[in-house]
């Protein structure tokens, strides 16, 4: 995850994948229960994030804006820290990164 989290020398963020950059992300710290982002009746929102439906939630829920990337829902909750609910520990800032990344490369379902 680190490596996509980067610029490379020449200035090129590396294209961030859905599946196999953002999904271990979202699998550590959004959907770890029945009470966090997991199941269509958990207790966030009904904001599904297992596995099978994650993408879909993402956009059809609004939670990605790819044309104020650092406006969308899903980055600006990670920031600021309201996001993800002790005892889980905040995302580091490279995971941080990593989303606002996907988002601002469109926010594909790759």
């Amino acid at each position: 995850m680190a490596i996509a989290a980067c610029t490379h020398r020449d200035g090129v963020i590396p294209d961030v994948s859905f599946n196999a950059d953002i999904m271990p992300v979202i699998r550590e710290s959004c959907s770890i229960n029945g009470s966090c982002h997991i199941g269509a009746y958990n207790a966030n929102g009904h904001i599904d994030l297992n596995d099978s439906v994650a993408y879909n939630t993402i956009i059809t829920k609004g939670l990605v804006n790819t044309k104020n990337p650092a406006a969308s829902l899903l980055y600006s909750e990670i920031e600021t820290g309201f996001m993800p609910i002790a005892p889980v520990k905040p995302l580091s800032a490279g995971q941080a990164r990593l989303i606002l990344n996907w988002i601002e490369q469109g926010a594909k379902n790759n």
